[in-house]
This record gives structure tokens, sequence and C-alpha cells, in this order.
């Protein structure tokens, strides 16, 4: 893998984990510990978690998907 792209997972891995960071820092802030998950945020851990594979040298255990649509639509 090249730099670039080596470089690009791990930005894509700190941004992931900066979203859910900020999401569950504003649920704490509105007092909400215990919040009902946007349905993109699963989507978001899951991009995160594949990123750790990938970097991990484990790409061969990543679970992608297509489907990246609100599933209440």
């Amino acid at each position: 893998m090249s730099n670039g792209q080596m470089e690009f997972i791990k930005n894509t891995l700190r941004i992931c984990q900066e979203i859910e960071n900020r999401f569950y820092s504003e649920q704490i802030k509105l007092g909400d510990v215990d919040p009902q998950e946007p349905w993109w945020l699963s989507k978001t851990t899951l991009i995160a978690k594949n990123a750790e594979l990938v970097l991990s040298d484990s790409s061969a255990t990543t679970a992608w998907t297509n489907d990246f649509r609100n599933p209440g639509e």
C-alpha cells in the first residue's frame, strides 16, 4: 500500500472517530446519556472499524456494505 493510501485511511479513521466523539459529547452536554443512535452513526462506526482492520494488515476481514442510505426510507 502506498504512503498516500495509508494517509487516506488514517485520515478516514481519525475523521470517523471525531464524528463519533462529537455525537456523544453533544449528547452528554444535552444530558442524554443513553441516546438513541442515529442510523448514520452505525455506518460511521463500520467505516472506522474497517479502516482499523486495513491499517492492522487484516483487510481480509473487513465487512463493507453498499447500503449507506437511511434504513427508514
